[in-house]
């Protein structure tokens, strides 16, 4: 099982929105809002790091209101 901290930065006043939202996707586990450099941070898990990168390509980055991300491959 491959597992990532997606940290992302929305457009003002539409964290709780997009956090409910990426909360319905399978893959994620938890998302939450945070203070600091991102405002949402969310654990993604799957088969594999590639499967992780698909879904934040092709399911989070997809909403308008997400600025940027980055995404933090767990190791260990």
């Amino acid at each position: 099982m491959a597992r990532a901290y997606v940290r992302i930065c929305v457009n003002v006043g539409k964290e709780r929105e997009l956090r409910d939202e990426i909360r319905k996707y399978p893959e994620v586990k938890s998302a939450e809002i945070t203070a600091g450099e991102q405002d949402l941070i969310a654990l993604v898990e799957a088969g594999s790091f590639e499967e992780i990168l698909s879904v934040v390509s092709n399911k989070i980055r997809k909403n308008p209101n997400i600025k940027v991300t980055w995404t933090n491959f767990i190791l260990e």
